[in-house]
């Protein structure tokens, strides 16, 4: 399995941004390792992953949708209800947001 730590293991995630931002391939490829990160249940790797993506591209669905999933799959409702409403705030529009809104709901949690 590819390891980003071992390929490039003097770089990090913040030195591939330009001015602070994240270019649009990069933040995609970012969103892609943070999903197979939750596929593989390395919460801590996706947590990092899917925290730095909302830091710099907080205007994006892709970070708080990987967070909601992270905390529903280890069965946080609440902390998923939480990081769903900061989602709704930033991307309105989202329709995966507001799916995983009616997940969380139905789990008990409250917004």
């Amino acid at each position: 399995m590819y390891n980003a730590k071992t390929a490039y293991p003097n770089q990090n995630i913040e030195s591939l941004s330009v001015a602070g931002v994240l270019a649009p391939g990069l933040a995609r490829l970012l969103s892609e390792v943070g999903f197979l990160a939750i596929d593989q249940k390395d919460w801590p790797r996706a947590h990092q992953i899917f925290s730095v993506l909302k830091e710099f591209r907080s205007e994006s669905e892709f970070p708080y949708v990987g967070l909601v999933l992270i905390e529903l799959l280890q069965s946080r409702f609440e902390a998923a209800a939480a990081e769903v409403a900061q989602g709704l705030v930033k991307v309105p529009e989202s329709r995966a947001l507001i799916e995983l809104l009616d997940i969380v709901l139905q789990n008990g949690a409250s917004t």
